[in-house]
């Protein structure tokens, strides 16, 4: 049978109109992502802190009257002085002492790299150390190397400052798309479940549920193992008598978002009590800091977290510390969501019925239409 001319054409023209809007699709997606790529932490981090924070917004829309722009501005002026404000002021500090370390060192080098004298007066090595460290600073492979690094340290303190810059830009952009987003809620919403309906068919609700709810508890984990970090820094500084201690703690709180943060804060007052001879109270913070601050984020955030997701928690460590390696900081909540959605979709896949194969229901149909014999 041979196919029409003008029906090939009219096949042929059709699969090249096809492959045409594909093309221009996946231009414009791809177009799409680059335009995006760049506000893609700022997204996310809004849309987080608005999907937790959303019951609280609601109450004050209904306080209001129903008044969405003026809630809206009034939720993102809280979350700027509990969130977006505290890490604006922790971000310029550490830059500062990133910026005030570089400094030291060069003039370190610049000085012809003296040892201090702190090195000598360590305990049980100090005398060992001192000798061997001075003679390998005279080797010149070392010293050109030294101040290589102090070259490129004094550069480094023009990369904080321009990452000074990104950060406050980005924290801007985080209170500006937080804004849309309350301001335009259910309509985004919305079109992300009709998304979800055409993706999940039947799983689009148990999709949507899975995607709040593990934003909750992550979010939730973060900050409940921010305050327990926070609470057991506290207790550490306390014991050793360390003034300012409310405000350390704090430091803690908020470093404890970050990964390896609380360190940042719990090693150098470690450090100042060695350098003021309490060295019982340096060692014991050392020990604290390592064993009970910094330790506890192991178990007590994959905990949080799993109580508000379908996940063993098993799995809920898996995603949070495999997640922060393949995403950084934002893994912490894209590994939950993913291992949570993955889960959903397996226990779906195993909860449908096996259809028979075709030989089998062949085999059935021939004996149903068997004629029976008579006796």
């Amino acid at each position: 049978m041979q196919i029409p001319l003008d029906n090939l054409k009219s096949s042929l023209r059709d699969r090249i109109d096809l492959l045409i809007k594909i093309g221009f699709g996946v231009a414009v997606a791809i177009g799409c992502y680059f335009v995006v790529a760049p506000f893609a932490t700022a997204i996310l981090i809004s849309a987080m802190l608005c999907v937790v924070t959303w019951p609280f917004f609601i109450r004050v829309d209904t306080m209001l009257g129903h008044r969405r722009t003026l809630s809206a501005v009034l939720m993102v002026a809280f979350l700027a002085v509990i969130v977006l404000i505290p890490l604006t002021i922790l971000v310029i500090f550490l830059a500062q002492q990133v910026s005030a370390t570089i400094i030291l060192i060069r003039d370190w080098v610049a000085a012809g790299m003296p040892l201090p004298d702190w090195l000598s007066t360590l305990p049980w090595v100090g005398e060992y150390l001192h000798a061997p460290v001075g003679k390998i600073l005279e080797y010149p492979e070392v010293t050109t190397a030294l101040k290589q690094i102090a070259t490129a340290a004094s550069k480094g303190i023009l990369t904080s400052t321009a990452s000074i810059v990104n950060v406050i830009i980005q924290i801007l952009l985080i209170a500006a798309i937080a804004f849309v987003f309350y301001r335009n809620g259910e309509s985004l919403a919305n079109k992300v479940q009709g998304i979800l309906d055409k993706v999940g068919g039947n799983l689009s609700n148990a999709f949507s549920s899975i995607l709040v709810n593990t934003t909750r508890s992550v979010v939730f984990g973060i900050f409940g193992t921010a305050l327990g970090q926070a609470l057991l820094a506290y207790i550490g500084f306390f014991i050793c008598g360390i003034p300012n201690k409310t405000l350390l703690a704090f430091l803690v709180f908020i470093l404890s978002m970050v990964p390896m943060g609380p360190p940042l804060v719990w090693v150098p007052v470690a450090i100042a009590l060695y350098l003021k001879g309490e060295m019982g109270y340096a060692i014991f913070l050392a020990l604290w800091g390592t064993f009970a601050v910094s330790s506890v984020d192991n178990f007590l955030k994959p905990m949080l977290i799993s109580q508000g997701t379908p996940l063993p928690m098993a799995l809920v460590f898996l995603g949070v510390f495999g997640g922060l390696l393949s995403f950084g900081f934002l893994g912490i909540l894209l590994g939950p969501i993913f291992l949570s959605l993955g889960s959903a979709l397996f226990t779906a896949w195993l909860a449908q019925p096996e259809r028979p194969n075709s030989s089998q229901t062949k085999t059935k149909n021939e004996e149903n239409t068997q004629p029976t014999e008579s006796h």
